[in-house]
């Protein structure tokens, strides 16, 4: 890029291209040489200058791919490469500095296209397009062109030669192209135009990425943080060798210190055949991680695979592992052989467990590997032949010494054995995906800490000649040939780094592309990367291996080329850049690494003026570097300051020449000298360094841990961007990591552990010493980090502490929910949740059938109501949530004026564009029409029966037809035809003359009423004044005129025709086929309806709130309510159907920030700072692996998640193939989830919403029409191809959208095509291209006429995948897989069989670091069943025995139960499966009477009419099935009958009463962990007590608050606030022994809720901001325990819950009083928690851990007393006392 050769950057005194500095020319080996970069000489570390030997230069010409034998042969090739480059007029790739317009591109073209206009285009690589003409102009003289050509891309002579003549051009674009990887094409300017050439395009940025200005309270620039070997962490979790969990440790370690950043040596892949090919620096590939790093004991699969668990619990295996850990360098052949062990187990079991059964576990992992492509495949495979070929012989090392047919990567031998071998290459990309599971694990950490770079990788210059990198391109790189550097003081005889270089001309062949993947690779996950040896990019000392080694030759890489594709990946990864510059340095690259923004690294020990004899001043160092004081490389700081490197080298023999020790050691004393001066000279530097040593290093020790304070101190002082601290040097280590030039048997390279375990670090005072110290002189605090985009502050936000759902309907209104309100505010609860209560349909339970959004609904309460309702909260200090919907309202019926306004005037109405209706659709007979599909027989026939009726009210002077409840208008042009009489009939008319005139009038005004289908906006508006004025009119003449009266009456009568007289109704007929609407039946609303609906509910019509007249008709009130401090913030329904959800939240956000600012005006103080967010929760249905979009400025979800998260804490995974085939083997159901869901996805397209497929075809057969290759796709196949697409879809919608396409959605879609491509092996897999890149290339479709049909087929597409998401899993497949039916809720995964305790701190972690403050739900008004059924249900999963020999009495006793139907008997096996849990489930807790037990087996019939319904297998809503359903209705109530003399209620219920202990125990826990995880818990009304309800209506049922209320001020009195722990423990002993007596009636569950939001409240902050932090446990009932803490600066709550306590106890829960069951079991506590105080806030005991050494922890058996929970709070003294004065 500035206008030098490549050979011209390392020999300058070249000139030119095959001519000396006089002009002489050169030999052709010479100018071959200089043509392809290769330097004839070069200068040593003395300066003595190497001429090249001749024999070299061919060595090294032949391994670049240019073999030559003489000087003839190499002015030959000479010539040859030159007429090359004379041919082509692009290279493959042109990298350019973007910036301001225009665009200079330099190209080779033909002279006869010079100064002619040339067509060109721009492909971007988003899809869009640049096009436009440019005029070539010769290349000016003294214009610098950039160097877009590589070494051995000759640039043509000016003049150009031959027939081919070329002419340097320039082309300038006028435009500004964004970075990034595009296409130029340029054109022949002939009709049509001609491809001339294309190239890809790099515009990359003028630097790499820069960190953004810290916060103010930084002091400048300036960061810091730890730099370690990963292998060398230490600690008591790991398998002797540091792993990713280590390093996660580490990040808090750090974090807590104040640092903003931890490096990490190189993590490439290296051997896992030869782990003792340790070196990280000669790694097998730079693209892949090393998986010796996995830490297995906190991967989802190890939690998961009891055998796996069994297996490491071994007393032998875990002996290994302590003889692992206890060792002082890393044993690595005894390290891999326990990990492989292990994983292969892991790996089997997810094979069988999640990628035969296709869960969403399995869809992450071929995103993965479908991500990796080529490159991962062929890692894998590298490392499954290695493995093979080395278990063979152990002499094969790697693939150059292979069998020569498996050299060759797409050779058939290698496919063969792919094929042969696919599990076990697979094998090696599970491996990957946990090693990037678990590094992107860490990367989040540092994200969530705060930490402004976080990971601060290393990325090695070379990697090693047999691994995987050079197998799959061994002609990119040179074999034979080796990278080093040329003789150095400490290596006379220059250094081999034994790897192959590559060749450069290649690289530049493939567009780089070889690079780009290793950056890429290496900045994902990092905020800053280390570049190995940076002088790579320049240059390289090439080495041929077959001859002597002292003579090499540098060979020229394109350095600007190479840097501006490092500055344009930087910036897309957002990754700081660091070059390694030590050694022998080009002024070239110093020059470069300054132009790009690349930080220098910069030792201590280097950082000399040589010629003052002293070590710089701080100040003088470099700003843009990186300060340290040593490196892996170099000394470590006390064996720097002892000499034991200078005496380590002697002893190896590694001074080759006399006197070099001597004066190695005379230099070192001098340096000493030099360093104490040079802190000496720096206030605070050296205060105490060996007490008024002065400058005598003879005075200070080698281990004095306060020169490690000083040194550090005086680097943290520099201006450098960023100071590292290497733990060897903090520790006082003698040993450094690798010393350079010695081999494995010289010394213990790359293998040395550090000196403590990483608990022991963080309490070392050598740590804290030197930590404090750079943190003093670097003092930037964490950033505070929240989810959403960044100009979004949900901290300022009015966040509830906790919230109570309330469902208002006629039966619960606003007055009795004022009643309610002193109650929640005793609870705790600071926000009433409210479900919708603007005006609704009558008789709503719900409330989301909204009919007016300016009225509150008068059901539930007036406008007085209301405002003494919220007075009321007000005065409490209650704040209000409320739930929006603005997704739909509701329709039909005659309630809502706007879709009666559409039905009236059609496209005319004011409302025509408030609602989603096609008024074209394929259908002539819709044409401007809206279906209404609500009659309930065939229009024809309800027609002639009478049921239609055409109406007059007087009242507003308009006709209408009705059927039963509904109203449809009828269009005012149409009234004329009613009130004029028929010609038959027209002379027995007696209207009176003046009479007539009138009414005569105002028919001939309708008459002239434009019609609706007018286009014209004036004769709109004509129209809906007109029409008003007309019917007023007509309803004055109704009121004053009897004779119009008459009329009207006689003329009704006309219409409504005579049932048995078909003829009667044809006038009827006419006027509704007139109309904007058709009248249907029911059953056509699946195949012909075209308005969007909520889901396939008719009477629920959606909204476009993507219109702004539309938004703010329906959100006026809520922002009135806002304004007046009424709602505190929103809860937004359905978010999914929205057409751009981002867009309507950032619209909610403005409008609250107006709000706010108005406020603020008025009151005459203007906020400061950031505008206060609008507390904003979305129902979004997040699947188990799916994020919130980042970009939404939202707080969270509605808690779907965390609630399935949590219930499947207590569901034992081990169980999963027990439980399998007791579901099997009882019901015959042998499908898996997936099938059994995308059966149900097939099943609702193709019975519920056929239309809206038959839409999404018909938009696609247009867009295909536009394009050749396309039109020939048929409706049928684009519907079938849509069809399998939606059926594969993993989440419930993508959010493509005018904005772009994200690469998660782009994710998505991929892994739903290749499903579909998977099952329909038979199709064609063009079309689901087609549907794919439709829905990817539509936000950047530059055709004016295409973009605009993408965009709505895009938008159509999403709104239909989520409805058909939710109705074939919630409303299908959930009735009809029912292995264990507690996994079977909103937001789950029936797939998912429990998790593990890591996996819920995983996913905790996630939520604290993006969205803190959303919902954390249990129950909620859409859950299948609630939180205590679940609960309950979850304990079969423990005792998977006891439940197959009940379900096989059971099955027994009620077999002479079933009817036989259809062939069948009936119920179901699987029915009746689901009814024996759902029993055990809502089975009341105290034995019910013959009341209770009648209801109850009513609510229990009535919930499996409506699971059978649902499952729609043997009856349906569509299509009952009256024989089924009265056999299943008779089957539920015989198992009733009898009350607890039948025989199966006797057998049921002490099977009941052990599965109910449990799972009271499993719901207090479940409690518990709610309201203190991240976010803010909701509790369901009712919930605080055990509530044992199904799903709706059943969970919509009156709450009894009174007895409620009652139980709280009964636990208050008994227990009031500051009572003792005696009182306590004997208030949980009583309300225990009632629980497990069968006698409780809630109390324990409001207990601990009662006390848990008590925490909440008194430490409000902490639980609200503080850092959610996993606690380990140990000891032999460690699985049975979750613990974690929030830790907000002194503060620490910290929480323990237990977990599958059947399990624990056998199934004995009075074994829970008896400590002994948790003897031996801890919970490991953060180090800083020595010296603290806890007070147990449920039963009131102090608690003080256990510290012994660097460790603290609480003994479980200790902690748990009657209750197995603890929820601990700091010991304040001052609430001490004040309870003591109390």
């Amino acid at each position: 890029m500035d206008g030098e050769t490549a050979s011209e950057r390392v020999i300058h005194a070249d000139s030119g291209r095959g001519h000396d500095v006089g002009g002489e020319a050169r030999p052709g080996l010479d100018a071959l040489c200089l043509d392809l970069g290769v330097a004839l000489e070069y200068e040593d570390a003395w300066g003595q200058r190497t001429v090249v030997p001749e024999a070299k230069k061919r060595d090294i010409v032949a391994a670049l791919g240019y073999p030559v034998a003489d000087q003839a042969e190499a002015a030959a090739c000479l010539a040859d490469l030159r007429a090359a480059a004379r041919r082509r007029i692009l290279p493959p790739l042109l990298v350019v500095q973007g910036g301001t317009p225009p665009l200079r591109l330099t190209a080779n073209l033909p002279a006869e296209f010079v100064g002619r206009t040339l067509p060109w285009r721009i492909v971007l690589e988003d899809g869009g397009e640049r096009s436009g003409v440019v005029v070539p102009h010769p290349v000016p003289a003294d214009l610098t062109l950039p160097d877009s050509a590589s070494p051995g891309t000759p640039v043509p002579d000016a003049e150009g030669s031959g027939d081919d003549s070329r002419r340097p051009t320039l082309l300038e674009l006028p435009i500004d192209v964004p970075p990034g990887h595009h296409r130029l094409l340029l054109f022949e300017p002939a009709q049509p135009p001609r491809e001339l050439a294309s190239a890809a395009l790099a515009v990359c940025p003028a630097t790499c990425f820069q960190l953004p200005r810290p916060a103010p309270q930084c002091v400048g620039d300036r960061l810091w943080g730890p730099a370690v070997q990963v292998y060398a962490l230490r600690s008591s979790r790991n398998w002797g060798i540091g792993d990713f969990g280590d390093l996660l440790r580490l990040v808090d370690l750090a974090a807590d210190a104040g640092a903003h950043v931890v490096g990490v040596n190189p993590l490439h892949a290296l051997f896992p055949h030869d782990p003792a090919r340790a070196s990280p620096y000669s790694p097998s590939s730079r693209e892949w991680l090393n998986v010796l790093y996995i830490e297995i004991e906190t991967t989802r699969d190890y939690g998961e695979c009891a055998a796996a668990r069994q297996h490491v619990e071994e007393p032998a295996f875990r002996q290994r592992l302590e003889a692992l850990r206890a060792t002082e360098f890393v044993d690595y052949g005894g390290v891999a052989a326990a990990k492989f062990e292990v994983l292969e187990m892991l790996y089997r079991h997810f094979r069988s467990v999640h990628l035969e059964r296709n869960t969403q576990r399995a869809g992450l992992f071929r995103d993965f590997q479908r991500e990796g492509g080529r490159s991962l495949r062929a890692h894998a495979l590298f490392d499954a032949l290695q493995e093979r070929f080395f278990r063979l012989d152990r002499a094969v090392w790697g693939w150059t010494v292979w069998p020569e047919a498996y050299r060759d990567i797409d050779g058939p031998a290698v496919e063969a054995f792919a094929l042969a071998n696919e599990e076990r290459v697979e094998f090696f990309e599970y491996l990957q995906w946990q090693a990037e599971a678990q590094l992107r694990r860490v990367a989040a950490r540092a994200q969530a800490r705060g930490m402004a770079i976080g990971l601060y990788r290393d990325l090695a210059v070379g990697v090693n000649e047999g691994g995987s990198e050079t197998w799959a391109r061994p002609k990119l790189h040179a074999l034979g040939i080796h990278a080093g550097a040329p003789p150095d003081e400490l290596n006379p005889a220059g250094q081999d780094w034994g790897f192959p270089p590559v060749i450069p001309q290649r690289l530049a062949a493939e567009c780089f592309e070889p690079f780009l993947a290793v950056l890429r690779a290496n900045m994902r996950h990092a905020g800053a990367l280390r570049i190995d040896h940076v002088m790579s990019l320049m240059r390289l000392f090439w080495l041929p291996t077959d001859r002597p080694r002292r003579v090499g030759a540098y060979v020229a890489y394109p350095m600007d080329e190479l840097l501006g594709l490092l500055c344009l990946e930087s910036r897309r990864h957002r990754c700081v850049v660091i070059g390694e510059d030590l050694g022998i340095v080009p002024q070239g690259v110093r020059d470069a690494m300054a132009r790009y923004a690349i930080l220098s690294y910069r030792p201590l020990y280097f950082e000399q003026d040589w010629g003052a004899g002293g070590f710089r001043a701080p100040r003088d160092w470099p700003a843009q570097a990186v300060a340290s004081v040593s490196t892996h490389d170099l000394p470590t700081l006390c064996s720097y300051w002892s000499g034991f490197d200078l005496q380590l080298r002697d002893r190896l023999g590694m001074y080759r020449e006399p006197g070099m020790h001597a004066r190695q050691l005379e230099r070192r004393e001098a340096d000493r000298r030099a360093l104490l001066a040079a802190l000496a000279a720096e206030e605070g530097c050296g205060e105490g360094v060996g007490e008024g040593a002065g400058t005598d290093p003879a005075r200070v020790a080698d281990d004095d841990p306060r020169l490690a304070v000083a040194v550090h101190r005086f680097i943290a002082r520099t201006p450098a961007a960023i100071a590292v601290v290497q733990f060897e040097d903090v520790l006082g280590q003698l040993e450094g990591v690798n010393l350079p030039g010695t081999s494995e048997s010289e010394y213990p390279n790359w293998r040395r552990k550090l000196g403590a375990e990483l608990a022991d670090i963080e309490v070392d005072p050598r740590w804290r010493a030197v930590s404090a110290a750079v943190d003093a002189e670097r003092p930037c605090p964490l950033r505070e980090l929240s989810g959403g985009p960044a100009d979004f502050h949900p901290e300022t936000a009015a966040i509830p502490r906790a919230t109570y759902r309330l469902q208002f309907h006629a039966d619960f209104g606003f007055a009795a929910a004022e009643a309610v309100l002193p109650y929640l505010a005793e609870l705790g609860i600071s926000h009433v949740y409210a479900a919708p209560f603007l005006k609704a349909r009558p008789g709503s339970r719900h409330g989301y059938d909204i009919v007016d959004h300016q009225a509150v609904n008068p059901e539930i309460g007036s406008e007085a109501d209301f405002d003494r309702y919220c007075a009321r909260l007000a005065e409490l200090g209650l704040g209000q949530v409320l739930d929006v919907v603005p997704n739909h309202v509701g329709v039909l019926g005659a309630d809502n004026e706007w879709w009666l306004d559409v039905l009236e005037n059609g496209e005319a109405s004011e409302y025509a564009e408030y609602f989603d209706i096609d008024w074209q659709p394929p259908f002539p007979e819709l044409r401007g029409k809206v279906l209404l599909p609500v009659l309930g027989d065939q229009y024809g026939l309800v027609l002639e029966a009478g049921e239609l009726r055409l109406g007059f009210c007087a009242e507003r002077g308009e006709f209408s037809v009705h059927y039963f409840e509904h109203r449809f208008p009828v269009d005012p042009c149409d009234y004329p035809s009613i009130l004029t009489p028929a010609a038959s009939t027209r002379g027995a008319q007696s209207v009176a003359a003046a009479e007539q005139v009138e009414l005569e009038t105002l028919l001939a005004a309708l008459r002239h009423l434009p019609p609706r289908d007018v286009a014209d906006p004036a004769l709109q508006t004509e129209r809906r004044h007109n029409k008003n004025l007309f019917k007023q009119h007509l309803a004055a003449l109704h009121e004053r005129l009897p004779a119009v009266r008459a009329r009207i009456e006689e003329q009704l009568a006309a219409f409504n025709g005579r049932v048995g007289e078909p003829a009667s109704f044809d006038a009827l007929d006419a006027l509704l086929a007139r109309q904007a609407y058709r009248l249907a039946s029911w059953r056509v609303a699946a195949d012909d309806i075209n308005y969007r609906r909520f889901f396939d509910i008719n009477d629920l019509a959606a909204l476009r709130m993507e219109v702004e007249s539309v938004f703010e008709a329906t959100h006026a009130q809520i922002f009135r309510w806002l304004a007046e401090g009424r709602v505190a913030g929103l809860r937004i329904d359905h978010p999914d159907g929205l057409a751009e959800p981002v867009a309507y939240f950032e619209r909610l956000q403005a409008r609250h920030a107006a709000i706010c600012r108005e406020l603020a005006l008025a009151r005459g103080t203007p906020p400061a700072g950031p505008e206060p967010a609008l507390y904003l929760v979305v129902e979004k249905i997040l699947a188990e692996f799916e994020p919130l979009p980042a970009e939404w400025p939202v707080h969270g979800d509605t808690g779907y998640r965390f609630a399935n998260l949590c219930n499947g804490l207590f569901v034992d995974s081990a169980q999963e193939s027990r439980f399998s085939r007791i579901y099997r083997a009882f019901t015959g159901e042998a499908r898996n989830f997936s099938e059994v869901l995308h059966e149900a996805k097939l099943l609702i397209m193709m019975h519920s919403l056929p239309g809206e497929v038959s839409g999404l075809a018909g938009l696609l057969h247009d867009i295909a029409q536009h394009d050749r290759r396309t039109r020939d796709f048929t409706r049928s196949r684009l519907r079938g191809a849509l069809k399998e697409i939606v059926a594969g879809f993993p989440v419930y919608r993508t959010y493509i959208g005018p904005r772009g396409v994200s690469d998660t959605d782009r994710r998505y879609i991929e892994r739903a095509v290749a499903s579909a491509a998977a099952r329909t092996r038979a199709g064609d897999a063009t079309v689901l291209r087609f549907v794919r890149d439709v829905l990817v290339s539509a936000p950047t479709e530059t055709a004016a006429e295409l973009r605009p049909l993408k965009l709505r087929f895009v938008r159509r597409f999403q709104q239909f995948t989520a409805p058909v998401m939710a109705k074939s899993m919630e409303d299908t497949a959930f009735y009809r897989y029912n292995r264990l039916v507690s996994l079977n809720d909103v937001g789950g995964d029936p797939h998912t069989f429990g998790i593990a305790v890591q996996d819920f701190h995983a996913a905790n972690e996630r939520v604290a670091a993006s969205h803190p403050f959303g919902l954390l739900g249990s129950s909620t008004h859409d859950s299948k069943r609630s939180e205590d059924v679940r609960a309950r249900i979850d304990v079969l999963s423990e005792m998977p025995g006891a439940w197959r020999l009940a379900l096989r009495r059971w099955r027994k006793l009620n077999e002479r139960h079933k009817r036989r139907v259809n062939d069948a008997l009936a119920p179901s096996c699987n029915d009746e499966y689901l009814l024996y849990q759902t029993l055990l489930g809502v089975w009341p807790a105290t034995p019910p009477d013959g009341r209770g037990l009648a209801e109850l087996a009513r609510r229990v019939d009535a919930y499996m009419l409506k699971a059978v319904r649902e499952a729609k297998r043997h009856t349906s809503w569509m299509n009952p099935e009256p024989g089924y359903e009265a056999a299943l209705s008779g089957f539920v109530r015989r198992l009733f009958a009898g009350g607890l003399d039948n025989p199966f209620v006797a057998d049921f219920l002490p099977f009941h009463a052990r599965v109910s202990c449990f799972g009271c125990y499993n719901s207090l826990a479940m409690a518990l962990l709610k309201l203190t995880a991240p976010g803010v818990p909701d509790i369901y009304q009712g919930c605080e007590t055990w509530n044992y309800r199904l799903v709706d209506p059943d969970n919509r049922l009156r709450v009894d608050f009174a007895a409620a209320r009652e139980l709280l001020h009964g636990l208050q009195q008994a227990c009031p606030d500051g009572a003792d722990e005696a009182t306590r423990r004997n208030v949980l002993a009583a309300m225990l022994g009632a629980m497990s007596d069968a006698r409780d009636d809630g109390r324990t569950k409001l207990y601990v809720l009662w006390r848990a939001l008590a925490v909440r409240r008194e430490f409000e902050q902490t639980m609200r901001f503080g850092r959610y932090v996993a606690l380990e446990t140990d000891g032999p009932a460690a699985l049975h325990v979750v613990a974690f803490a929030r830790v907000l600066g002194d503060d620490i709550v910290v929480v323990v819950a237990s977990r599958l306590l059947f399990t624990l106890c056998r199934g004995d829960a009075s074994l829970l009083r008896d400590a002994a069951i948790w003897q031996g079991t801890f919970v490991e506590l953060p180090a800083f928690s020595e010296g603290r105080q806890w007070r147990d806030a449920l039963c009131g005991q102090g608690v003080r851990p256990e510290c012994a050494g660097n460790r603290c922890r609480l003994d479980v058996a200790r902690l748990f007393g009657a209750l197995p929970l603890a929820l601990l709070v700091p010991q304040r003294e001052r609430a001490v006392a004040s309870r003591e004065a109390g």
